[in-house]
């Protein structure tokens, strides 16, 4: 199974993160303090009515665990340092009911260090001695996991733009691939021995299947994370599926010809039916849409390469 990670902008993380902060607590009770007048306090959002500040933090990914949590632990260290410092503000800005939890809203929360780095700036917190501050408040990390999944599907439908990072899959995961699916493989090497010499052939092949496996791992994941997106992808891939099959490729031409014909017609078709998935997810999907239909649905090409 291939790590799919969700690449943000701050802007987009910020905007994403609001939305589920108005499902957790109501529009009404969620209140944003821009950063661009002297300073944020270490706080993007807070809600009063429980007594809980947020601050939002999106590292540019795709990166290692421990890089993405030292990361993390940075900007924790720094911004429980802006909270103390500006407890005065703080206050005002709770009405004077003390702060119960200060969270750290991050994409992807995947390293238990981070947890223990919380929980030694919630003894900092708590050692501060500020009356702004409960004696109980609590540092903590949460990301979308934390969420129901229809919160999570709201916020995501107000993106202007949804970019994942998908690694190429592994030799062993191709390998994996390759045993459980002979008929899908055989089917495959015979279609390309058309579209390439003997020599290229395996690499062909190769290709084919990460391509398949790569963009599978992104409709998994939009299926899981953004399913409005995802339908509308889907829509558009099965329309196209559904018009070669019945009429076979749009061009008569070589099996050059045919697969930039389709490869180009399929990523027009979901762009217009999804304009915020990114150009490169489209791609990656188009390119795993049309090697599944090399293995699975009649496009074909002419004898000769």
């Amino acid at each position: 199974m291939l790590s799919v990670v969700q690449v943000w902008n701050p802007d987009d993380w910020e905007i994403f993160v609001q939305s589920l902060l108005h499902g957790r607590h109501g529009p009404l009770h969620v209140q944003k303090i821009p950063a661009v007048h002297k300073g944020d306090y270490g706080i993007d959002y807070y809600c009063t009515k429980d007594a809980v500040a947020y601050q939002c933090y999106a590292v540019e990914e795709p990166i290692d665990i421990s890089v993405r949590a030292d990361r993390q632990k940075k900007k924790i260290t720094k911004d429980v340092g802006k909270l103390i410092k500006n407890h005065v503000e703080v206050g005002k800005l709770f009405h004077g009911v003390p702060v119960r939890h200060w969270v750290l809203m991050a994409p992807l929360h995947d390293s238990k260090d981070v947890n223990l780095h919380c929980a030694k700036k919630t003894k900092d917190l708590r050692g501060a001695n500020c009356t702004e501050f409960d004696p109980t408040v609590e540092v903590i990390i949460q990301d979308p996991t934390n969420f129901p999944s229809t919160t999570v599907a709201v916020g995501m439908s107000a993106l202007s733009k949804v970019t994942l990072s998908v690694p190429m899959p592994s030799e062993e995961e191709m390998a994996t691939w390759r045993q459980g699916s002979s008929d899908l493989l055989a089917n495959a090497t015979e279609k390309l021995k058309k579209r390439t010499t003997l020599d290229k052939l395996d690499n062909a092949v190769s290709d084919t299947i990460r391509s398949f496996l790569q963009g599978n791992a992104v409709l998994d994941a939009l299926r899981s994370g953004s399913p409005d997106l995802h339908e509308k992808v889907m829509s558009a891939v099965r329309s196209r599926a559904r018009r070669v099959e019945f009429a076979g490729p749009r061009s008569s031409g070589g099996a050059g010809e045919i697969l930039h014909t389709e490869f180009e017609a399929l990523i027009t078709a979901m762009k217009e039916a999804a304009p915020y998935l990114s150009t490169e997810n489209a791609e990656q999907i188009a390119y795993g849409s049309i090697c599944e239909w090399i293995m699975r649905c009649p496009l074909d090409f002419p004898n000769a390469p």
